[in-house]
C-alpha cells in the first residue's frame, strides 16, 4: 500500500513537471500544440522525432535543472531548425544519423540568446549531467564507447565555444589527439558554419560518415579479439541508453485501428482517429432525460434486484474503506494512562494523587481521500446489460459515498 502511494506521488510529480517543461516549450517555440505524453513530445496528435540522447533525462536519476534543460533543447530546435531540411539531409545508417542528429542539437543550443542565461545555464547542466552518467556506466571502458563520448564532448565544444566536461577531460585526451586529424576540417567548419544550417550540416555528416568507419573498423576489432579471448563478456547491466529510436518517426501510438476498418479519412489523417466534427454534440443531467415517475419506477426495479442478489452496500462500503481509507490525524483522545501530558487534567493530580488517567495520546481516524468516476457506454449494443451496469453502478457510488468518496456517472451515445 506504502510503495503504491509513493508510484502514485511520483507519478503526480513527474506530470506536474512534464507540464510544466511542455509549457516552456511551448512559449519558447512559439508552438501551442505541443504537450508531452509518455515522455515523448507531441505536436497535437503526432509524435515528433527524438533529437538527441541528452534530451531524454530520467525521473528517477536526473533533478529538475536537467528537465529544465532538456526543455530547452527541444524549443531551440523547433525554433531554429528547418524540420525538412532537416529531414531530407538526414543518412540513413543508424550510427551516422545518431551522430548527425546530436550534432544539429549542439547548433542550436549554440543559439541560446544572450539574453537568456538562465537557458545557457540549463542546457550546460543537462548536458554535463548526461555526460557524467555516460562516462560512469562503464560504457567508455570500451574502445568504440569512449570513441563516442570524445565525438560528443568534442564537437559540442566547437560548436558552442564551451569547454569539455572537466570532470571527464584528462580521460579523452588520448582519444582527442588521435581522431582530430581525421576530423578537423569537420570541425573547423562546425561553429563557423552554425547559423547555415545546410552549409553545416555538411561539416556535420562528413564528421558522422567518418566516425561511424571508426566504429566498424572497431567492431571487426573486436570480433577478431572476441574469437582469440578465453574470458567470457561482461553482461553486467547497463544504466544508460545511448541509441535512439527512429523506427516509426512521427507516427501515432496511441491508436489502434482494427485491421479491417481502412478508410479514406483514416489514410488522409495518417492512420490517427480525428473527431469529424463536435457540432451536434450535447451534454446534459440524465435526470433531466426521464420522466419522474418513469425515474421512480427504475429506482424500485434496482431497490429490488439489488434486494434479490443480497448486495450488501454497508459491507461493500467497509471493504471498500479498508483499501481506499489512510490514517488522517482526528484531534486528541484523553483520559489514558501514557502517552503525552495533558495539562488540563494536572489538577486531578492534586485531588486524586492516585489518579493516572491524566495523559492523552493523537487520535487518528480513516479518510477515504479519492474521487472515483465511472464511464458507461449508453448505446444500443449495451441494451442488453443495461440492469446489471446498473446494478453494478448504483451499489458501487452508494457505498463509496457512504465513506466519503467523491463519485460521478458518466455516460456516453451516438
Amino acid at each position: 500500500m506504502v510503495e503504491q502511494k509513493v508510484a502514485a506521488s511520483a507519478t503526480r510529480h513527474q506530470q506536474r513537471i512534464d507540464d510544466l517543461c511542455a509549457a516552456s516549450i511551448r512559449a519558447l517555440s512559439d508552438e501551442a500544440g505541443l504537450h508531452f505524453r509518455g515522455r515523448r513530445l507531441y505536436r497535437g496528435e503526432k509524435s515528433l522525432p527524438p533529437f538527441a540522447p541528452h534530451l531524454s533525462p530520467k525521473p528517477d536519476i536526473d533533478d529538475f535543472q536537467s528537465f529544465r534543460g532538456a526543455a530547452d533543447g527541444m524549443a531551440l530546435r523547433l525554433r531554429f531548425s528547418d524540420a525538412a531540411l532537416h529531414k531530407r539531409l538526414h543518412p540513413t545508417d543508424p550510427m551516422e544519423r545518431m551522430l548527425y542528429e546530436m550534432m544539429e542539437q549542439f547548433r542550436v543550443e549554440a543559439l541560446a540568446p544572450s539574453d537568456m542565461p538562465g537557458m545557457v545555464h540549463n542546457l550546460r547542466h543537462r548536458f554535463e549531467a548526461w555526460s557524467l552518467a555516460f562516462y560512469n556506466s562503464g560504457l567508455t571502458e570500451t574502445s568504440k564507447g569512449i570513441l563516442l563520448y570524445t565525438v560528443a564532448q568534442i564537437t559540442r565544444s566547437r560548436v558552442t565555444a564551451q569547454p569539455v566536461v572537466e570532470a571527464t577531460e584528462d580521460a579523452i585526451e588520448s582519444t582527442r589527439m588521435s581522431i582530430v586529424r581525421s576530423l578537423g576540417h569537420g570541425l573547423a567548419g562546425l561553429r563557423r558554419q552554425r547559423f547555415d544550417q545546410a552549409t553545416y550540416a555538411e561539416h556535420a555528416l562528413s564528421i558522422a560518415h567518418t566516425v561511424a568507419g571508426m566504429l566498424a573498423a572497431y567492431d571487426q576489432e573486436d570480433i577478431t579479439a572476441e574469437n582469440d579471448s578465453d574470458t567470457e563478456p561482461d553482461d553486467k547491466p547497463l544504466d544508460f541508453n545511448l541509441w535512439m529510436d527512429f523506427e516509426g518517426e512521427g507516427e501515432e501510438d496511441g491508436f489502434t485501428a482494427a485491421s479491417s476498418g481502412n478508410s479514406r479519412s483514416l489514410a488522409e489523417s495518417g492512420g490517427v482517429y480525428c473527431v469529424f466534427t463536435d457540432e451536434f454534440d450535447t451534454e446534459a443531467q440524465a435526470i433531466d432525460l426521464v420522466r419522474p415517475a418513469l425515474l421512480q419506477e427504475y429506482r424500485e426495479r434496482l431497490d429490488q434486484r439489488i434486494e434479490k442478489q443480497g448486495l450488501s452496500v454497508a459491507r461493500l462500503a467497509r471493504e471498500l474503506n479498508a483499501v481506499l481509507a489512510t490514517p488522517v490525524r482526528d484531534g486528541w483522545q484523553g483520559g489514558l494512562e501514557e502517552g503525552y501530558i495533558d495539562g488540563r487534567q494536572l489538577t486531578q493530580l492534586i485531588t486524586s494523587p492516585s489518579e493516572r488517567r491524566l495523559f492523552r495520546q493523537e487520535q487518528y481516524a480513516p479518510v477515504s481521500d479519492s474521487a472515483v468516476s465511472f464511464l458507461i457506454d449508453c448505446s444500443g449494443s449495451m441494451r442488453e446489460h443495461v440492469e446489471s451496469v446498473a446494478v453494478l453502478v448504483d451499489v458501487m457510488a452508494r457505498a463509496l459515498d457512504q465513506i466519503g468518496v467523491l463519485t460521478e456517472v458518466l455516460g456516453f451515445t451516438t
